[in-house]
């Protein structure tokens, strides 16, 4: 098996969330609401038109059509694939610093997410080493979201909510993107070149310093499932 993994350069991370709202765009259908409520028509979207009193390009004209809210549906995601957090440290200035931290899943060599789930709903392929789920095999048991110390799996609303149980979803390493030949949307959405996807092997050749340590990250569990992910740490000089 080829095992591929993310490589993040938090020295280069703008903390703009790019990453974040490529990740929702292209994977809107796969969400776990997608095809159980649309979460902005072309009524609840209207507050997003631009307001006539703005001028040129605020209303609909004969030449363009009625504005389409299709793409700000895709904004609208319940899950979150790919997160960024940021960090605080120090507490007087100059001595402040706000670090980034973009994670998705880690597909990990021995994730605990596959280990728990007593439906096989998730698995871990062979071409990239990619973790996936089936979410329509899901019973939406929360066993997986209890184990993974990553908090990778995904659901659009709370288990305990009243209604349908949701299924589980999560980052599946854009499969369908790399199957094509392309990288995964993050990837290639990511204006400062923090994120890349390699096999393991050619992130080592590629980035020789790199390390399973950045600031935010939790190294008392990488033992516990081995991610495959990789970093240039930011570094903090006070």
């Amino acid at each position: 098996m080829t095992q591929y993994a993310f490589f993040f350069n938090q020295q280069r991370c703008l903390g703009c969330k790019t990453c974040v709202i490529a990740c929702k765009e292209w994977n809107e259908g796969k969400r776990g609401d997608a095809n159980i409520s649309k979460a902005l028509t072309e009524e609840t979207a209207g507050t997003f038109d631009t307001p006539a009193s703005w001028g040129a390009g605020a209303n609909p004209s004969p030449s363009n059509g009625a504005h389409s809210k299709d793409i700000l549906r895709k904004f609208d995601a319940k899950e979150n694939w790919r997160r960024v957090t940021f960090l605080e440290f120090g507490t007087k200035a100059p001595n402040i610093a706000i670090v980034p931290l973009s994670l998705g899943c880690n597909h990990c060599s021995e994730p605990a997410c596959v280990a728990v789930c007593p439906v096989k709903a998730i698995t871990k392929e062979d071409k990239y080493g990619a973790v996936r789920v089936e979410s329509s095999k899901c019973i939406s048991c929360g066993a997986c979201r209890a184990a993974c110390p990553w908090d990778v799996p995904q659901y659009y609303k709370e288990l305990t909510a009243e209604g349908p149980k949701p299924p589980m979803t999560k980052c599946d390493m854009c499969y369908d993107r790399l199957e094509l030949g392309l990288k995964p949307a993050c990837v290639a959405s990511c204006p400062g070149r923090a994120l890349e996807l390699l096999p393991v092997e050619e992130i080592k050749k590629l980035h020789p310093t790199a390390t399973q340590t950045a600031l935010g990250f939790k190294q008392e569990d990488v033992a516990k499932t081995k991610p495959n992910i990789f970093f240039v740490s930011r570094e903090l000089f006070f």
